[in-house]
């Protein structure tokens, strides 16, 4: 019997319990999208361990989580795109192998160069996973139950970061910073032969793979990531830095043009005229540019800053999944009600609330303002997710659910890789400016090592006596200043998104939008793996 015969689309009946053959995909899936979500989580409890052994400054750290990041979001939407002509059950496996791999081998790096490379293959797997988790889920889900779903999916890809985190803390407590990935790389693996049997190929050969366009879109968001990396160290009006954006930003030009000329465009532009999708891209690619901000760089302010293990810097993000888990209940209930454009506003704006609170207190010694920060940013988070997922998913033809879903995660890692380059680099400005004081009269080369991090300026004033403790405190007021104002960037951005996507939204959960132009026909020729084409 065929994979697609197998598959629990055709499982399932009525109103009542998910069947069997159901259950098992959605927990598969999320187990999968788990996985790649906490591919950056995960390794940033153990940035402080990895910055200690490999020698890596602060620039070397904000490579190793956006190295993943950026080819993740650079791959996402040719891989939704291959997934759709190639088959939704080759590229997930595909991806979960290269994953895998790229897992296992990365936790053997022996420098910061050899983790960020694989780091970046890893990131291509995750790129091939991701938007399939997605639309899997919903061709496979009756259209009475295809809500929960996107639910679950939007509750996981929250909740997975935290989770991530946490798995990675234990570990760290017993073992070194390389079984994190070790873990992660072993887990993706084991996941294929369910995912051989239980997902369905569906797949439509006509549709057009755009390689200039993933080309264009990939070289522009690499050389603006770059640009906003190295622009601390390089300076915001160095030529370097400014050649770099100027080109990321012409690519990024050039492929908007040549997907409006081209006849098979990988992405049609002309599709965000609709209010709902731009206002859900808007939505989720500003939400993700803070909170990935902040899952990179919380758990470094509570091992530097507050002297907090991996493990108990994992356990205080824990009350973000109450946070996201209240959030997205009520805005369940209200997409039926008001619409997404009011829930996914307010949720921004809590989350700017939360940023502006735990900027407020990271140089405060105020463990219960902490909380309530981390807790207003989960509570906002869960109320925005879902709407904006919801508005993308429809401002896309049924036929192009990859690609919807694809878009769907390429402004989340779209919006995230930017946040993370541009909140480290807020906060690598503002920690040199706050230390420069504390390194007059060091070796020049101890005060270059301890300006460009905080970890190794705690490192290094191990070894320096009585001299060594000032140090080290002058380090972490550094990174506490610098940490806040990155936070007060992120609740400025959130607070914007908040308004824009308010104004943007429909009143109302919208229908598709009419395709501006008619969507390549699925094939009628017999298939030739002998499995059944429809898209279920």
């Amino acid at each position: 019997m065929t994979a697609e015969a197998r598959s629990p689309a055709s499982e399932h009946g009525g109103a009542g319990a998910l069947p069997d053959g159901l259950r098992a995909l959605l927990a598969l899936l999320c187990g999968a999208l788990a996985l790649v979500v906490a591919g950056n989580s995960a390794l940033a409890i153990a940035l402080p361990d990895i910055a200690g052994d490999l020698g890596a400054d602060q620039t070397g750290v904000t490579w190793i989580i956006d190295a993943y990041a950026l080819t993740f979001a650079a791959a996402l939407l040719p891989a939704g795109i291959a997934a759709d002509r190639l088959g939704r059950r080759t590229l997930l496996v595909g991806g979960l192998l290269v994953f895998g791999v790229a897992g296992v081998v990365s936790a053997y790096a022996s420098g910061p160069a050899e983790l960020i490379a694989w780091r970046a293959v890893a990131g291509l797997g995750a790129a091939a996973v991701f938007p399939v988790t997605l639309s899997a889920l919903v061709d496979a889900y009756p259209a009475h139950r295809r809500g929960f779903a996107v639910a679950v999916w939007s509750a996981v890809s929250a909740a997975g970061a935290v989770a991530g985190a946490l798995v990675a803390g234990g570990l760290l407590e017993a073992f070194w910073w390389g079984s994190v990935q070790l873990a992660f790389g072993i887990a993706a693996l084991a996941l294929v032969p369910g995912m051989l049997r239980l997902v369905a190929q569906n797949r439509n050969p006509n549709l057009s793979l755009d390689p200039v366009g993933a080309l264009l879109s990939a070289i522009g968001l690499a050389a603006v990531v770059f640009a906003v990396i190295e622009a601390p160290r390089w300076g915001w009006t160095d030529a370097r830095t400014v050649t770099a954006a100027g080109a990321g930003l012409a690519a990024l030009a050039a492929f908007v043009l040549h997907e409006l000329r081209t006849p098979a465009p990988s992405l049609d532009v002309r599709l965000f005229r609709n209010r709902g999708l731009a206002a859900g891209s808007l939505l989720v690619s500003l939400q993700f540019f803070a909170s990935l901000g902040l899952f990179v760089l919380a758990p470094q302010y509570l091992q530097l800053v507050r002297d907090l293990g991996p493990l108990q810097a994992a356990a205080a993000l824990l009350v973000i999944p109450v946070g996201v888990g209240a959030g997205t209940a009520v805005a369940t209930a209200a997409l039926a009600r008001v619409g997404a454009g009011i829930p996914g506003a307010a949720g921004l704006a809590i989350m700017a609330t939360g940023f502006a609170v735990l900027a407020a207190t990271a140089t405060a010694d105020t463990t219960g303002w902490l909380a309530a920060g981390v807790l207003l940013f989960g509570v906002g988070f869960g109320l925005a997710v879902t709407p904006g997922t919801v508005l993308i998913l429809e401002g896309l033809p049924p036929e192009r659910r990859s690609v919807a879903s694809a878009v769907n995660d390429i402004t989340r890692e779209v919006g995230g890789v930017l946040g993370i380059a541009l909140l480290s680099s807020v906060l690598l400005a503002g920690y040199r400016d706050s230390i420069t004081p504390a390194l007059t009269g060091l070796p020049p080369a101890l005060a270059g090592a301890a300006g460009d991090g905080a970890g190794a300026a705690i490192g290094a004033a191990a070894g320096l006596g009585p001299d060594g403790t000032a140090l080290a405190e002058a380090a972490r007021v550094a990174f506490a200043a610098g940490i806040a104002a990155a936070l007060l960037v992120g609740a400025a951005v959130l607070a914007a998104a908040a308004v824009l996507g308010g104004v943007l939204a429909p009143g109302r959960r919208p229908t598709a939008p009419p395709t501006p132009r008619p969507p390549v026909p699925a094939t009628t020729a017999a298939p030739t793996d002998g499995t059944s084409e429809d898209h279920r």
